[in-house]
This record gives C-alpha cells, sequence and structure tokens, in this order.
C-alpha cells in the first residue's frame, strides 16, 4: 500500500511516521569560531543519510531546527536521482518534510543529500552546537565548541531522524583550525589538510583548517553523538586490557583531573563484573567544559562534563565534593550500557536510562562495606534530594509519564525520574536479592543491546529469573504500582527485625526477610513484647515508618544505650522520618528530639549527621514561624555544641 502525504501519520503528533528508518550517515560540521565577536560565529555542514523504506511511500520527515537547508536531494540505490517535489518546514513540529515526484518502495534503500545547511550559535545557548570561552595556554581567551544534544536537540545541529528509537552508525568528520584540537565519540581515523574558504565565507577565515575524519559508531541515537573543538590538552592512563582513558580540559585544569580518571577506569572494571556485559569501546575520552545544562552528558565514547567536577585537589576539595564527583562519574560510566547500548524506545521510559543508571553508580564506586554504600545511597537519595522534593517543593508525577512535545520531553528529566526511580530500583534489588537482580539485569543488556527496550522488556527478563529461583513474585505488578500512577496503592517489601533477633541481620542481605504488602494491611509475627521492632531494614524500601510512641521511645532508648545495632542507613531513616512525620503533624516533636538527642553525640557515621543538617536547615527555611520548630532548633544546636 501506498502511503501519501495526506494520510502518512497523525498531524496532530509529533512523533516522526515510520515509513522511512535511518541506517547511516555522513556527517561533516565546520564551525566558525574565530572571531571576536560571538554574534560572527556559525558552522556550516552536510550530511548524507542512507535511509531504508519500509512501505511504500511518496514523502517522508526529518527533524531540523534553526537550520539553513537550500536543497535536499535524494538517490536510489543505483545512483539515480529522485524527484523532490516540495520542501516544508513546520516550525512546531520541528520538521522538514520532503515531498516527492514519485513514491519510494519498501525494501529499497536511497541516500539523502544536504549540502551546506548552515546555523547560527543560540546566545547564551547550551544546547545543540554552543560556544563558550576558555583561554588558552599563554592565557588568551577564546571560543569553543561543545554539544549538548539530549533529549531532542541533535536536530539544532543538522538535520536528522531525531529519536532514540531511530538508531543509525555515524561517520563523523569536524573541520578545525590548526591550533584546536577536534573530538568526537571515536577515535580519529584519518586528518587532511583543507582551505578554509572550503566550509567558510569569513573575510578572517582560517587560510588552511584541518579536517577530521573519525572512525565509524556502533549503531547508536542520535542524542548520544558528541561534538568538541577546543584548545585541549590531556592525560591518560591505561588499564589491564589496553584499553585508554583520558581526560581533555584546558591546559591549566588538565592536571587536576587524574582522581577522575582513575575513577573513570575502575568504574568500568566493576560494571563489566556487576553486568556480565563487556565494556564496547577501547579508548574512553571525558572532557571538561566551562557550560553545560547538565553536571554531565553520556555520549558514547565521549563524556562531557562540567569541568569542575573532573578535578580534584587534595587540599581543597572536600570530602563531599570528591564523593559527588565521583557519584557523577560512575554514573555517566553505567550510562555506557544503560541508555547508550540498551535504549529505551521513547522519553516517556526514560527511567529505564536514569534510575537505573543513579542506582548503579553507587555500585560501580569503591566502598569500605555494604553498610557503607546503603547510608550513601540513603543520603543522597532518598533524603537530600528525592523525598522532599516529592513531599512538598515541586508539582509531583509517576516516574512514567506521556511525553509528546518538545517541552514535555525537556521537562521529563527531573528528581522523580533520577532520585525516585533509583530508590525504586534499589528496593527490588534489594527484595528479591542481588544474585536474581544482576542476572535479570545481564538479561535484559544482552538481549537488548545495540537496540531499543521498554518497561515490558525489562519485566520479563526478571519474571524471568523470578521463575528460576522459584520466586512467585510478579514484577510488572509491583513495579508499575510505583511507576506509572500515583494514586494506587503500592506493592512494598515490609522488613522487620526485634530487639531479640537483630544480630547479623541488619548487615545481611535482607531477600530473605521480605514480606510483600500489597493492601492496606499486613500481621507480622515480631517477638517484640518488652522490646523494640525495627521496620523497613537498611532503608531497603521506598516508604516511611510511624511507629506508636512506645516503640519510638524503646527505638530511642536503644540508640543511646547501643547505636551500633542498627546501620548506619537504619539510623538515618529513623532521623528522616521522626522528623518528617512531626513536621506534618503525624507525631509530636519530643519523638525526633529525643531520637537525636540520647545519641547523636555519639554518632561518627556521615550519614546520620547528613540528615540532621538537612533537617536544621529545613527548620530554618520552612518552619521558622513555629514555636516547636524554634525549641527543636535550640536542642540541635545543644547537640551540635
Amino acid at each position: 500500500m501506498l502511503r501519501s502525504a495526506a494520510d502518512n501519520g497523525s498531524e496532530s503528533s509529533y512523533r516522526l511516521p515510520t515509513d522511512v528508518k535511518p541506517v547511516s550517515y555522513a556527517l561533516t560540521l565546520a564551525p566558525f569560531i574565530y572571531s571576536s565577536n560571538p554574534g560572527d560565529c556559525y558552522f556550516t555542514g552536510s550530511v548524507s543519510i542512507a535511509v531504508e523504506a519500509v512501505n511504500d511511500t511518496d514523502m517522508f520527515k526529518l527533524h531540523s531546527v534553526r537550520l539553513e537547508v537550500p536543497t535536499v536531494r535524494l538517490r536510489n540505490s543505483t545512483g539515480g536521482d529522485v524527484i523532490v517535489d516540495k520542501i516544508e518546514e513546520n516550525v512546531e513540529k520541528q520538521w522538514l518534510t520532503i515531498k516527492l515526484g514519485e513514491p519510494l518502495r519498501a525494501g529499497e534503500t536511497y541516500t539523502v543529500l544536504i549540502d551546506r545547511f548552515k546555523g547560527k550559535f543560540v546566545k547564551n545557548g547550551k544546547t545543540g552546537l554552543y560556544l563558550s570561552s576558555s583561554y588558552s595556554e599563554n592565557s588568551t581567551e577564546y571560543y569553543l565548541v561543545s554539544s549538548q544534544l539530549e533529549p531532542i536537540h541533535a536536530r539544532e545541529v543538522f538535520p536528522c531522524f531525531d529519536e532514540p528509537a531511530m538508531k543509525a552508525e555515524f561517520n563523523v568528520s569536524l573541520v578545525r583550525g590548526r591550533e584546536f584540537t577536534a573530538l568526537s565519540n571515536m577515535p580519529i581515523k584519518s586528518s587532511s589538510s583543507v582551505p578554509g574558504n572550503t566550509w567558510f565565507s569569513n573575510s578572517v577565515e582560517p587560510k588552511v583548517v584541518i579536517k577530521d575524519d573519525f572512525e565509524t559508531t556502533p549503531t547508536m541515537s542520535t542524542y548520544t553523538l558528541a561534538f568538541l573543538v577546543a584548545k585541549f590538552e590531556s592525560i591518560s592512563h591505561s588499564d589491564s586490557k589496553g584499553r585508554v582513558f583520558t581526560n581533555w580540559l584546558s591546559p591549566e585544569l588538565v592536571k587536576k583531573s587524574n582522581f577522575t580518571l582513575s575513577v573513570a577506569a575502575k568504574a568500568i572494571e566493576a560494571f563489566e563484573k556487576l553486568l556480565n556485559v563487556s565494556y564496547k569501546t577501547n579508548i574512553t575520552k571525558q572532557a571538561g567544559v566551562p557550560l553545560l545544562n547538565f553536571e554531565a552528558m553520556e555520549n558514547w565514547g565521549l563524556i562531557i562534563y562540567q569541568q569542575n567536577i573532573l578535578m580534584y585537589n587534595e587540599n581543597t576539595t572536600t570530602t563531599l565534593s570528591k564523593l559527588t564527583n565521583a557519584l557523577t562519574v560512575s554514573h555517566e560510566i553505567v550510562h555506557q550500557w544503560f541508555g547508550n547500548l540498551v535504549t529505551m524506545k521513547w522519553w516517556n521510559e526514560i527511567w529505564l536510562n536514569e534510575a537505573f543508571s543513579t542506582f548503579y553508580s553507587y555500585l560501580g564506586l569503591e566502598w569500605g562495606s555494604e553498610s557503607d554504600l546503603d547510608s550513601h545511597f540513603v543520603m543522597f537519595q532518598k533524603y537530600l534530594f528525592e523525598m522532599n522534593f516529592e513531599r512538598k517543593r515541586y508539582k509531583v508525577h509517576p516516574i512514567q509519564m506521556d511525553v509528546s512535545t518538545p517541552t514535555e520531553i525537556d521537562g521529563i528529566f527531573d528528581y522523580i525520574v533520577y532520585q525516585k526511580g533509583a530508590s525504586v530500583v534499589r528496593m527490588m534489588h534489594n527484595s528479591i536479592g542481588a544474585r536474581v537482580f544482576g542476572a535479570a539485569v545481564s538479561s535484559y543488556i544482552r538481549k537488548h543491546s545495540y537496540s531499543n527496550a521498554g518497561s515490558e522488556d525489562f519485566y520479563s527478563s526478571l519474571n524471568e529469573q523470578l521463575r528460576i529461583h522459584k520466586q512467585s513474585l510478579d514484577a510488572e505488578t509491583v513495579m508499575s504500582s510505583h511507576k506509572e500512577k500515583s494514586n494506587l496503592t503500592w506493592s512494598i517489601p515490609i522488613t522487620a527485625m526485634t530487639n531479640l533477633n537483630h544480630t547479623g541481620w541488619s548487615r545481611s542481605e535482607v531477600a530473605h526477610l521480605v514480606h510483600w504488602m500489597r493492601g492496606e494491611t499486613l500481621r507480622l509475627p515480631l517477638d517484640s513484647s518488652t522490646g523494640w521492632y525495627l521496620i523497613n531494614l537498611r532503608s531497603s524500601g521506598h516508604y516511611q515508618v510511624n511507629y506508636d510512641r512506645e516503640n519510638w521511645d524503646r527505638l530511642a532508648a536503644q540508640l543511646t544505650t547501643d547505636h551500633t545495632v542498627f546501620t548506619p542507613a537504619d539510623r538515618a531513616s529513623l532521623i528522616y522520618d521522626s522528623f518528617t512525620l512531626a513536621s506534618l503533624g503525624i507525631i509530636d516533636y519530643s519523638v525526633p528530639v529525643r531520637i537525636v538527642m540520647g545519641y547523636l553525640k555519639n554518632e561518627t557515621e556521615f550519614a546520620p549527621w547528613a540528615v540532621v543538617l538537612r533537617m536544621q536547615r529545613m527548620y530554618k527555611k520552612d518552619f521558622s514561624a513555629l514555636s516547636q520548630a524554634n525549641v527543636v532548633e535550640g536542642l540541635l544546636e545543644n547537640v551540635f555544641e
């Protein structure tokens, strides 16, 4: 059946029709950054796209935003021209519609040729291909070019099929001045000198420029492409397998980045073991730029960071900054599996990229013990960011939600997807056990490498491993209640221990202790008639716990007597839950005050203290008008003294 321009896809949709799919791109970009006036800077380029017709059609669409596209040509597999009748631009949908004088035939391959398109750098822009300034070795200011293409900004750089499921191979070439370095996802294959006026028409253009041709990329999504042209220098490290890790920064900064170079190499080794899937790139580049929309971007083979994240000085960098920077590097490295190797089908399932990468970033670092890993996850993800975000500060939405428009897609990248999503992933990991969960994740990645996957694909791998290990649990039923709708009763894993059976349990896997609560009530036989009981061991579940006053008092007494009975994660959880419940009027402020006053002077772990400090800041900012809060603040200050 022939699809015409009138009936090809819904005009109300922002999605591209699927009658034509990309196979490979040959892309050349030439940024002109050689003027002292940023308004005079621009970029030009050409792109050749090999496509396959999936259905007979007399039209197809590409994404393009703010690009001057003078012509579009089309050739068939024998090199003959296909007549292009008309090119229409839809600014709202960000499309170029190519209407043809003759139909494309299903199963046939064609080449789309777009020569000499041109783009302007957006003032103060941080998406697409954008300008920022830096300093060369002689302290001269100059302009550099870097890219940020996630989620939907490749279309601002070159005409393309800019959707995550429309994967293809890319052959990239970058044109640069002699004193500049060009970086992209892959290593440079060859370089050649060309006249500057081949690409530039300015009177101040370089007389001779260098065209760097890079090796062909793996099959990948447009948003994981990366381009960088700068006067950078590098340091390198090779691992035992001969793989090379390189950090690129401005000359005065690059020597301060050895620590994060080491973190990247160790993280890759850790993830290969955890995921049981080998790393696919022999050369991994990390670059630090002055301006970036996010803290970092996981482009395949060329990870770009805000430059301060790559730097470490043992005399001036705080312990917290060192840890957060290491977590950021680990997060971007594990994206090479979650997101790059296996990509979500559409942006509504970005949690498959970000929630998994956030959780696994902790597993990629070296910790002194399992307890350290737990407490730091709790501190960073559950308490300092995620629960406060959801409870009070911002609009709540499910982890997975429908998105269609560019604005909706850009807006989906928030703490709920990252932090709450990671907490739900960790909850499932801890509830079924690391062995079962790890086997499921490994199977999921192997099945969908170089392709796209949806939530149902992960559930399928998880349920397969649950059956193999004889666990009667349906992963989709549990996970969907947490990620899709906010008005459902969640299925949550209940774990418990008492003063009579606490020895060792709090520091081992909790999977064997899990009872799933699928309704509003669950009865557990706990022998705690004369002592305390604790719910949600190691804060493994994504929920808060309230007790009757008697048990709160018994828990406080245990903390005073010997707080090490509980893990640092448990202690942080008790502090956070009690203060949060008091702030909501559910329990009296005397409960959290007793929790901290009796034992905190003996606390030596970072996580509980971090939560207390967070609580103090919350009282000063949010509850200063409450007389009780003023009392609490004074008591906390006594503890600090």
